[in-house]
């Protein structure tokens, strides 16, 4: 969860102190309704964390069923033809289109919801 310290206008993952300042400054939650009011005043957008993460998760789906999709293309075509060449070539193609294809998405769909973001903030990328 998303956490904010008013006084240094950071944002953390987590914690009940801020690590920044000096004295025992609390963070605040950013999802609970009472501190939405602060979000405007901070000076970073945490938003390009969140869709990072949803593009990385795009691409790591894409990735981690692009194998066993390809598998499956050369053992079907296998069990129907013996051409081994012809069905490793096909496999290996579906693998490689599949996981070029989710990280090509991702791309986009990161890009896409980063015009969103305003440029006079500081991004939090970290």
């Amino acid at each position: 969860m998303v956490k904010f310290c008013l006084q240094c206008k950071n944002a953390f993952w987590g914690g009940l102190h801020c690590p920044i300042c000096k004295d025992e400054v609390l963070l605040l939650d950013a999802a609970q309704p009472e501190n939405q009011k602060y979000l405007t005043e901070l000076n970073i957008d945490v938003r390009p964390k969140y869709y990072a993460r949803s593009s990385m998760l795009l691409t790591c789906f894409g990735f981690i069923m692009a194998l066993p999709l390809g598998a499956f293309v050369f053992l079907r075509g296998m069990s129907s033809s013996g051409n081994v060449g012809l069905w490793s070539g096909i496999g290996i193609a579906t693998v490689v289109i599949i996981s070029w294809g989710s990280w090509y998405l991702s791309r986009k769909l990161f890009d896409k919801q980063m015009v969103k973001v305003e440029d006079t903030k500081e991004l939090q990328l970290d």
